[in-house]
């Protein structure tokens, strides 16, 4: 159960804590699953303590394994992280489930992908997910709903719904990923949400993520997977709330985010004319949006060049 931490390249004391009616490493195949959430984060110290909060008060018949990779922050995220794990060997903080592992490094590293990949490296359990550290889990009995789907049917990947909200937590709008169709992922609307999303741990494997990708490489991750005929389930259950706010990276880098997406295309099809009628789309819909969308007419317009496109590549006026 022992683990060594580093914390800017410099040995710290372990800091790995679990609290459970019997060791986490002792568990048997078959017995109680164990749940691996990596939150990769970087100067989130404004977000982060809800976004730990959310993971460890979980309730139900599973242990957590947490893996927060820090990449050197200066903010008092370092602060916020360390207070949780003192909760915990302290047995001030309850535990709701069979035992929280707590696990956080805090150096360098080569951007967000590069980090989960060193997080799931060090992850233990059977299903893995990542939840950024400006996002929340919906409420304090998601894993064990997630639980409860993978024991109760074959699947390998489970894709759920969410909320946004906004910098202060407030609720902004429902977020649906309606079907899971791969045309229409790839050329059109990638909408899985991946804080949503949970994953057999198999499938991580080794470095799954792109780490020359900054803001698409689950997209490439996630279309890989289904590319592959992985056996998943849609279901309609809110998972998680994804956090909109002035800054972040899902929106300030859409265009570089259209870049990336591109290359996805050409590695994963070689349909021309659909990645043609997806290029034109994506630029429609993002950058002469970003660009002109305070006038109207571009924002009228904008919705019939969505059901135009729609209809040339998947056949229907929206999504399916």
């Amino acid at each position: 159960m022992e683990s060594e931490v580093l914390q800017g390249g410099v040995a710290m004391t372990d800091i790995a804590n679990v609290i459970a009616v019997s060791p986490i490493a002792g568990a048997k195949p078959g017995s109680r699953m164990k749940i691996s959430i990596v939150t990769p984060s970087f100067n989130q110290g404004n977000y982060i303590e809800e976004t730990i909060k959310s993971v460890l008060c979980q309730q139900g018949d599973f242990f957590i394994d947490y893996v927060i990779m820090d990449g050197g922050s200066t903010d008092n995220s370092i602060e916020i992280i360390r207070r949780y794990d003192n909760l915990l060997k302290g047995g001030a903080l309850p535990v709701k489930c069979k035992g929280i592992r707590y696990r956080w490094v805090s150096e360098k590293d080569d951007g967000q992908a590069d980090a989960l990949n060193k997080g799931f490296a060090a992850a233990e359990g059977d299903i893995g997910a990542w939840l950024n550290s400006d996002d929340v889990y919906s409420d304090c009995g998601v894993l064990d709903r997630v639980r409860k789907y993978f024991q109760s049917g074959d699947i390998d990947l489970l894709i759920g719904n969410g909320t946004l909200i906004d910098e202060k937590g407030n609720f902004i709008g429902d977020y649906r990923t309606d079907s899971v169709d791969l045309k229409e992922l790839l050329f059109l609307d990638y909408h899985i949400l991946q804080p949503s999303a949970f994953l057999k741990m198999g499938y991580y494997g080794s470095s799954p993520f792109d780490h020359s990708m900054v803001y698409c490489f689950d997209v490439e991750f996630y279309i890989g997977l289904l590319l592959n005929n992985i056996k998943f389930r849609k279901v309609d259950d809110v998972f998680s709330s994804f956090r909109i706010y002035p800054g972040i990276k899902t929106l300030s880098g859409l265009e570089k985010r259209y870049r990336e997406f591109m290359t996805i295309e050409k590695k994963f099809s070689a349909d021309a004319l659909s990645i043609f009628l997806s290029r034109m789309y994506k630029y429609l819909s993002v950058v002469t949006f970003i660009r002109y969308g305070r006038f109207y007419p571009v924002r009228l317009l904008s919705g019939l060049v969505n059901k135009v496109f729609y209809k040339l590549i998947v056949g229907t006026w929206g999504r399916k």
